[in-house]
């Protein structure tokens, strides 16, 4: 009896039951890497880090004259610069102008992509006949050509929509076109063989294949619709963040500027955020 315990324990102690086998298991993964939930905890932490660093490099070189006041301004002055146009007001009506070039730019410019973008996967020869000219079209340099949009349009938000749209239109149509027609024959034919219409081919097989192509030119494209508002703010505008960063560098006023390319900054980032929530939306719910 005593030697049949003594082997069956060495025999459970080599080869472990599963209770023990899952134990190690279990203990190793929770002082690991971890899942998700720590990769998120890490990136926050390097981020902050990453921030902290800039911001210290920012007040030492404004501290200790590395770069002349006239060109960079201290955090401080920044920050209260900031504060001072939240507070009375003077921030809302440049961020909302902007803000509507923006958006509706960049709604101009994913409509006409996705609806030119169906159109040319539906019609080869369309897309061959077409496209040449929308490439050349992008070739203009939409900076140069802007006084012409401004005093084609006016000086209201309608010629800054309209470079916001021409920013952002190419990338979408690209993206918006291989998605559309990199569908296998084989889906294709089923759709037809059960006398699908093309209105049904591309709301249930051809846009959710290229919902993967969309949504990472979505990105660029919020971009390229905010870089097209400033530019057109710019050339010609009575309000607006472009605006408000011209009036603020021509009377010298270097924390106002640099409180001003912070909110640019931001909503930049608010934008990319709506956007990361949308597609994480959409593919939930596919």
């Amino acid at each position: 009896m005593k030697s049949t315990t003594k082997g069956t324990t060495r025999s459970t102690a080599a080869t472990g039951s599963p209770e023990a086998a899952e134990a190690p298991s279990g203990a190793a993964g929770r002082g690991g890497r971890g899942g998700p939930g720590s990769l998120r905890i890490r990136s926050a932490v390097l981020a902050a880090a990453i921030f902290v660093v800039l911001i210290g490099a920012w007040q030492g070189a404004t501290a200790f004259h590395v770069v002349s006041p006239l060109i960079l301004a201290p955090p401080a002055d920044v920050f209260a610069a900031l504060v001072r146009m939240v507070g009375d007001g003077s921030l809302w009506p440049h961020l909302a102008a902007t803000a509507q070039e923006t958006v509706a730019g960049f709604a101009i410019a994913v409509a006409a992509a996705i609806v030119i973008g169906s159109a040319f996967a539906f019609s080869p020869i369309v897309r061959t006949a077409v496209y040449p000219y929308i490439l050349v079209s992008q070739t203009f340099p939409k900076v140069a050509i802007a006084p012409l949009i401004v005093a084609a349009f006016g000086y209201d938000l309608m010629p800054k929509i309209v470079l916001a749209a021409l920013l952002a239109f190419f990338p979408v149509l690209t993206n918006t076109i291989a998605g559309l027609t990199e569908v296998s024959d084989d889906e294709v034919n089923l759709f037809r063989s059960l006398r699908a219409s093309r209105w049904q081919e591309l709301c249930y097989l051809r846009i959710p294949n290229a919902l993967v192509f969309i949504f990472p030119a979505l990105n660029s494209a919020a971009v390229l619709a905010l870089i097209g508002a400033i530019v057109g703010e710019f050339v010609a505008a009575r309000v607006g963040i472009g605006y408000a960063i011209q009036q603020f560098t021509t009377t010298g006023e270097v924390a106002g500027t640099y409180a001003m390319l912070v909110v640019l900054s931001l909503f930049g980032l608010a934008l990319y955020g709506l956007l990361t929530l949308a597609e994480r939306f959409v593919r939930r719910n596919r």
